[in-house]
């Protein structure tokens, strides 16, 4: 185990820093407000240009916290788990991938025969959007959602608490509100299945590269494969 791993399990103690607070503002929070601007009604945008346009504000969001990591922590990016993952880490965050899509698939089969709950809008509304455009939907929650909502808040929450079960549960917690509004409950659900799986591949690896092969083959398997085969 390299020198940086050992220190990232153990961190030290750090206190609440000003670029802390807001790194942890911008990647926890910046999402839920930038959408309450609602920024493709103000251009009487089309599905797919709103779909864009969301995709276009995460990675914004994505460039702030990295600019903050670089030039205002002056830290490194592994300080975040941004690093090449080991086969192990890499093997598991695969297999984590297809283990959250089963146990997510078999959790909301249950609740929709239980409940009787119908399909959310946006996936039904993602699924009538081209290919090319799926593909960067999927790539872009794949890469910015794991830096915005695992890689950073994880590593920052651990070193201000002492406890990355704490900061794993409090950004976790933030995920899961922030998509409800979108998804619903039949889509809350598995999302919350895919949280736990995605999470527990960070607290176990630190790693937020393992963390976004878990989170490709399950946005793959969800959003471009199931679509079209129902």
């Amino acid at each position: 185990m390299s020198s940086t791993t050992s220190e990232s399990r153990h961190p030290s103690r750090r206190d609440l820093s000003a670029p802390v607070v807001v790194g942890l503002f911008v990647a926890l929070f910046g999402s839920p407000l930038l959408g309450r601007l609602d920024l493709p009604r103000w251009a009487d945008a089309t599905a797919t240009r709103s779909f864009l346009a969301n995709s276009l504000s995460t990675w914004v969001l994505v460039g702030l916290v990295l600019a903050i990591v670089l030039y205002w922590e002056n830290r490194r990016l592994d300080s975040i788990g941004l690093r090449a993952p080991t086969r192990r880490e890499a093997a598991v965050g695969l297999g984590a991938g297809v283990l959250g899509v089963v146990l997510g698939l078999l959790a909301t089969g249950i609740a929709v025969v239980t409940l009787q709950l119908e399909q959310p809008e946006t996936l039904s509304a993602l699924s009538q959007l081209s290919l090319p455009v799926q593909l960067i939907i999927v790539v872009t929650a794949v890469v910015t959602e794991e830096i915005l909502w695992r890689g950073y808040p994880i590593e920052r929450l651990t070193e201000v608490t002492g406890s990355v079960w704490i900061a794993a549960a409090v950004s976790g917690i933030v995920f899961l509100a922030v998509h409800f509004p979108a998804w619903g409950l039949v889509g809350a659900i598995p999302q919350a299945v895919f949280t736990l799986v995605i999470v527990g591949v960070y607290v176990w690896s630190r790693n937020v590269v393992a963390c976004m092969l878990a989170h490709g083959v399950i946005n793959v398997v969800m959003i471009l494969v199931l679509p079209a085969l129902l």
